[in-house]
């Protein structure tokens, strides 16, 4: 719909009208000439380009106006203090955070007459949304209509006095924000209805290594003993001038649920890259199953056992929903032999089988029967988040690593994937390792959680005490409670 609007996408039929005018048929740039800015809900900056280019490029409405772009930029950086450390960085090196925060200021350095944002919140640390709340409303006072898309009721209850809510492209519901909280009928949960009483098929997996006990003491004399399925030892990355880990160390216990929070650029992600192999550490050691896989690649990491989702949702784009959950069933295929499956010899096709099997069953376990034939590019950014997880379930991991695993879901839809999550680890005896910024959520699944900020740990423990440290609150939390809590979920 947005997109209609702003004039990517051109409509069949109906009329969009802004001011008094139709635009149905007008150019996007034409468009954007009248005021209307759209921020993408990911995705809406230029990776090739600098953070600096980036805005120098928002600024291409009012090129003729030097000084109030310069003014502008100011403004940004103001509000975003973080880029402006960055500046000369690559914006595809940014975190997924940070970009939202680019992308953000893009569209605040295009004066909009309407600002449509596209889910404000999506990979931003709670902190920071407190931070533009106060924006959006002081841009909504001075004139600018705002349109947001939202999928945290408790957040757009904060911000929007009317709501509309969508389902299959068709209006379901237009009215007061306050009284979506009384319509159950059209806040369901679409996806996971049902998912967190249902047990995920498959058996456990039984092939990888078991784990053992790990005794270390790291560099700043912290003693990891634990009976671990994953370590991380004084863990350290480097991007330039720029210390992205600094001697991290943690262990997580099988079966073990850990949240890890922190604010945009803390190193979260950076983790994760390194723990799976897609990053290398600079010094330090990464353990699977007692077993130091610092030397493997990913997908070796993968066969031993160690899963992986990503903030984006890496699918592949050109493949149906049942084709990508096939994909990620290879490594179970019993006979690759092309020649057998080129004659279709009874080994092929019992093996294929089972495939189909058990993508019917990920496929009906998390309610996506109506989307499997449907391509991931035409899939909004909660869907593919559904299907990463069934391709993650697809290779039955023992350990499993969720990077924002709730980021473009329904509020309704994380209530429900909380449950589900601890039902997965409980089906593939599985320790889960989960980057979350829904406090609600994260603190729901976890039995312990570590904060991170400036590339170290800064607080470990139980969640109720890490989310009332103070250092906590001051640098990631804030105390906006709708912000904090995303969804409705307790502990």
């Amino acid at each position: 719909m947005l997109k209609a609007i702003s004039g990517v996408v051109e409509a069949d039929h109906g009329a969009v009208i802004f001011d008094g005018r139709e635009m149905t048929h007008a150019p996007a740039n034409e468009i954007a000439g009248r005021g209307v800015v759209q921020v993408p809900g990911g995705g809406g900056v230029f990776p090739s380009l600098s953070v600096a280019e980036n805005l120098r490029v928002a600024g291409w409405l009012h090129r003729h106006d030097r000084d109030a772009v310069g003014e502008g930029v100011e403004r940004v950086l103001a509000m975003f203090p973080v880029l402006g450390q960055r500046l000369t960085d690559s914006a595809a090196d940014l975190s997924g955070g940070q970009q939202q925060m680019l992308a953000l200021g893009m569209a605040f350095l295009s004066r909009p007459r309407l600002l449509m944002i596209d889910e404000l919140s999506l990979g931003l640390a709670p902190v920071v949304v407190e931070q533009l709340l106060p924006i959006v409303r002081a841009m909504r006072d001075q004139g600018t209509t705002v349109i947001l898309v939202e999928q945290s009721v408790n957040l757009a209850l904060t911000l929007a006095e009317t709501a509309y809510f969508m389902e299959k492209g068709e209006i379901r519901f237009h009215g007061p924000t306050e009284e979506l909280l009384d319509r159950p009928d059209v806040l369901r949960s679409v996806f996971l209805e049902g998912a967190s009483t249902a047990a995920p098929g498959g058996r456990p997996m039984s092939t990888a290594a078991a784990p053992v006990r790990a005794v270390r003491t790291t560099t700043e004399g912290a003693t990891l003993d634990t009976t671990a399925a994953l370590v991380a030892v004084d863990v350290t990355r480097s991007f330039g001038g720029i210390r992205a880990l600094n001697g991290v160390s943690l262990a997580i216990a099988p079966g073990e649920v850990v949240g890890v929070i922190g604010p945009n650029g803390a190193g979260k992600t950076t983790l994760f890259d390194v723990l799976c192999g897609f990053t290398s550490c600079d010094s330090g050691a990464v353990e699977l199953g007692g077993v130091d896989v610092s030397s493997l690649t990913p997908d070796a990491r993968a066969r031993r056992g160690l899963g992986r989702s990503f903030q984006d949702a890496r699918l592949f784009p050109a493949l149906t929903v049942e084709e990508a959950i096939a994909v990620s069933l290879e490594r179970w295929i019993e006979v690759r032999n092309p020649v057998s499956a080129a004659l279709h010899l009874p080994g092929v096709f019992d093996a294929e089988e089972k495939v189909r099997a058990r993508v019917d069953e990920l496929i009906d376990l998390l309610g996506l029967e109506a989307f499997r034939t449907k391509f991931v590019h035409e899939l909004s950014t909660g869907t593919r988040r559904i299907v990463d997880l069934a391709r993650i379930l697809a290779q039955r991991p023992v350990v499993v690593l969720l990077d924002e695993p709730s980021s473009g879901i329904a509020q309704r839809e994380t209530e429900a994937l909380g449950p589900l999550l601890l039902r997965v680890r409980e089906s593939l005896g599985a320790s889960l390792l989960v980057i979350e910024h829904d406090m609600a959520l994260v603190s729901f699944v976890s039995e312990r959680i570590v904060a991170m900020d400036q590339g170290g740990v800064i607080a470990a423990g139980a969640p109720d005490d890490v989310l009332h440290d103070p250092g906590v609150i001051a640098s990631y939390l804030g105390r906006a409670e709708q912000v904090i809590a995303r969804s409705g979920l307790r502990t």
